[in-house]
């Protein structure tokens, strides 16, 4: 079941040309206004003013759409409009030119997925998919039908196979962007990132959302003493013994050299609290290397009623210096402002 949602998700969810989609259909749509001109031309002069009227009015519109999407404004005439319209030319054409206009349909498979989001592309290549075909069995014969279906399958696999090797590239690099190399931890980057997106609290009866810094003592003394291999072991076992104890909502975070936020959201004070205990607990209890255990003082901040970030972490910060100033290896409790 597994495999079929992702395979589903792949297929009709991720859509790797999102984020470049209005970039390319503005130039697009410049160039299908430039491309379609000689044919409108052509159509005229052969006193096919009805067929050359229309490929004009297609021409404005590209042209107007394209206007929109240069000045970041939603289009007139919706994407999924156009590329339908293109579908159905295609179709039309087959019917009264023949074989011959089969070739577009590959095109219009491609424009598809470039100016749609990728379920409706994969609607319409679909439909494309039974309707040419099924028009030139009728018009042309058998072979010529299967022969296009044949084609029109490959290019439609050879799409599917290049946007899913983009989308994992995107995620490889975005996954990159915003982790740690050494620990596996989300980096300081997605830490502000996320952060800034976390919703407050709208009322004081909400479960806040709690932001637990994290500090290895003594830290530059195993670096001092046993060396940075030891100390980059350290801080990969630190995080594994986190990771096992957090939900899969919380977010772990390294901010600095050996300090981590660890990030959980709609939790209530005392549960944060019970957590950071039990994290400076294992901590100090489990062996990180060979011989060596560490401490850690730990600083608790539950965001209060619309309270933004900075001041958020800000507290969260100022508690974990209280709890290294009184002595290290406890957790201590930021005050909500009042």
């Amino acid at each position: 079941m597994d495999g079929l949602r992702g395979i589903f998700r792949r297929l009709w969810v991720e859509d790797a040309l999102a984020v470049f989609r209005d970039r390319i259909a503005q130039q697009l749509s410049w160039f299908s206004a430039f491309l379609l001109l000689p044919f409108t031309v052509n159509h005229l002069l052969l006193g096919r003013y009805a067929l050359g009227c229309s490929i004009l009015l297609a021409q404005i519109v590209f042209l107007i759409n394209g206007h929109f999407l240069r000045q970041g404004r939603q289009t007139p005439v919706p994407m999924w409009i156009m590329v339908s319209a293109f579908g159905c030319a295609v179709v039309t054409a087959v019917i009264v030119q023949g074989v011959n206009s089969v070739f577009w349909a590959f095109p219009a498979l491609f424009i598809g997925y470039f100016l749609m989001p990728r379920w409706q592309a994969q609607l319409f290549s679909l439909c494309l998919l039974v309707a040419v075909p099924s028009v030139a069995l009728f018009i042309v014969g058998s072979e010529a039908a299967v022969r296009a279906l044949a084609s029109m399958v490959l290019t439609l696999v050879m799409i599917n196979v290049v946007l899913g090797v983009i989308a994992g590239l995107q995620h490889a690099l975005v996954h990159q962007a915003i982790t740690d190399p050494l620990t596996g931890a989300w980096n300081r980057r997605h830490f502000e990132t996320q952060l800034a997106q976390m919703q407050t609290p709208p009322d004081a009866g909400r479960t806040p959302n709690v932001l637990l810094a994290l500090d290895i003592d003594h830290f530059k003394r195993v670096n001092d003493e046993h060396g940075h291999a030891v100390g980059d072991v350290v801080l990969q076992r630190l995080v594994q013994l986190v990771q096992l104890r957090k939900r899969d909502a919380d977010q772990l975070f390294r901010t600095g050299g050996e300090e981590f936020v660890l990030l959980l959201p709609r939790t209530a004070v005392e549960d944060a609290r019970c957590v950071a205990e039990d994290l400076r607990h294992r901590i100090e209890c489990t062996e990180l290397a060979p011989g060596l255990k560490v401490t850690v003082s730990i600083g608790v901040s539950a965001q209060a009623t619309s309270q933004v970030a900075t001041p958020w972490l800000a507290a969260a910060d100022k508690a974990l210096y209280e709890a290294k100033r009184s002595g290290r290896n406890r957790v201590v409790m930021a005050s909500l402002p009042a």
